[in-house]
């Protein structure tokens, strides 16, 4: 009689713990109305990360609306929207999200931030499993911009920051303070790292709409979900490189992509130099439709990487798999599991949202003991089998090159 109370009280605590992990789990992730950072696996030979997502906007969306939700600037979804109203969108009506990018040049490592695209790059190595890469949307003040490049490392990770109101700042508005407490005035936000340059921060704002734009004064501004993220993932010391790379180039299983940024100043883009630059970077390597698609993507300067031409030498990979998670009639539910899978450091995919079939997918892998591990603890957070699917390299090329494969 005693054993089987034992057992009774044992199978009430366990109920108990698996719902208290349910409870933490749903209030950790039932937010949707704003996204957090892209997280991939860093590739090794590659410069790719990220797709590109299309999306059908909802009654009362907003450009700006969308471009929270999907973690991107304001800036960038409008370069890859051209002509659509930010305020007027049509319900039902298509839009592009500029979720795939080329890594900038140089030492992945630590924070490295480019200007020109307002983008934030953070490469880190966890204890268990590959390395990744997180990426975020910024701004950065016009009165630093390119005066900001260099290498720095950050000295100081701070929570609920005062502010300490520039003269040159106070000069305009008189009715400022010399210093402005944490709340919801403060323009730093909820978190902010000092860097190792006088008056150098990277910081939240009290102001989601200015993300990804060219704003006047101020250091790097994230969105206040973004910051709290990489506050807690950076540790004193990480080295922070300021870039400024209008023009991207890179390489995806074979293929070699661009991603070009309107620069500032009128004039476009010089598309001829453009071509020679190609030239010296890959001579003898393209087939000849690559050199109008070079010209189109130059024309456009969307501000995401997009496949130019498939290479004539390919490179030989290893075999790599996805875990396919479940499917979603739409994009939204599919962004719960999402969030969970991010908090976990996986790299996640949606596949298929635009026809009404979103698939959740993990990966790629390419060590398949790590892969199971991962499934695991990925049903044990969300009771989702995974089930092993080769990873297509192609799902992101147009059908031309795709057939080059």
């Amino acid at each position: 009689m005693l054993s089987k109370s034992l057992i009774l009280i044992t199978k009430i605590v366990c109920l108990r713990q698996n719902f208290v992990r349910g409870a933490v789990f749903l209030c950790l992730f039932c937010v949707i109305g704003v996204a957090s950072a892209a997280s991939y696996v860093l590739p090794g030979k590659d410069d790719v990360i990220g797709q590109v997502q299309y999306v059908r906007a909802k009654a009362g969306d907003t450009l700006p609306q969308i471009a929270r939700r999907y973690d991107v600037g304001i800036n960038a979804i409008k370069a890859a929207n051209p002509g659509v109203i930010p305020k007027a969108l049509k319900q039902g009506q298509q839009i592009i999200i500029p979720t795939r990018h080329i890594l900038p040049r140089g030492p992945r490592e630590g924070i490295v931030i480019n200007i020109a695209e307002q983008r934030l790059y953070h490469y880190t190595r966890p204890e268990e499993g590959p390395p990744l890469v997180n990426t975020y949307p910024v701004s950065i003040g016009r009165d630093v911009g390119v005066s900001l490049l260099g290498s720095y490392k950050v000295v100081q990770r701070m929570r609920k920051p005062s502010w300490s109101v520039p003269a040159s700042v106070r000069k305009y508005n008189s009715q400022l303070p010399a210093i402005v407490p944490p709340g919801p005035k403060n323009p730093l936000g909820e978190y902010a790292m000092r860097l190792s340059s006088p008056g150098l921060l990277i910081h939240g704002t009290n102001n989601p709409g200015s993300i990804g734009a060219k704003v006047n004064r101020g250091g790097v501004r994230l969105y206040p979900e973004d910051i709290a993220i990489l506050v807690h993932r950076s540790v004193k010391d990480t080295p922070v490189r300021f870039v400024s790379e209008t023009f991207k180039y890179g390489y995806k299983n074979g293929a070699i992509y661009f991603e070009i940024h309107k620069p500032e100043t009128a004039g476009s883009l010089n598309l001829a130099a453009l071509v020679n630059k190609v030239t010296a970077l890959i001579p003898n390597q393209l087939w000849m439709t690559g050199w109008q698609r070079i010209r189109s993507v130059g024309e456009k300067a969307s501000g995401f990487a997009e496949p130019v031409e498939q290479l004539r030498r390919k490179s030989k990979y290893p075999r790599r798999w996805m875990l396919q998670l479940a499917t979603y009639k739409n994009y939204s539910t599919a962004r719960t599991l999402m969030l969970k899978l991010e908090e976990l450091d996986l790299p996640v995919v949606t596949k298929g949202c635009e026809t009404g079939r979103c698939k959740v997918l993990a990966g790629p892998f390419t060590d398949h003991e790590y892969m199971k591990q991962q499934a695991k603890k990925i049903k044990w957070i969300t009771r989702i089998k995974a089930f092993k699917v080769p990873y297509k390299p192609d799902h992101d090329l147009p059908p031309a090159l795709a057939m080059l494969e």
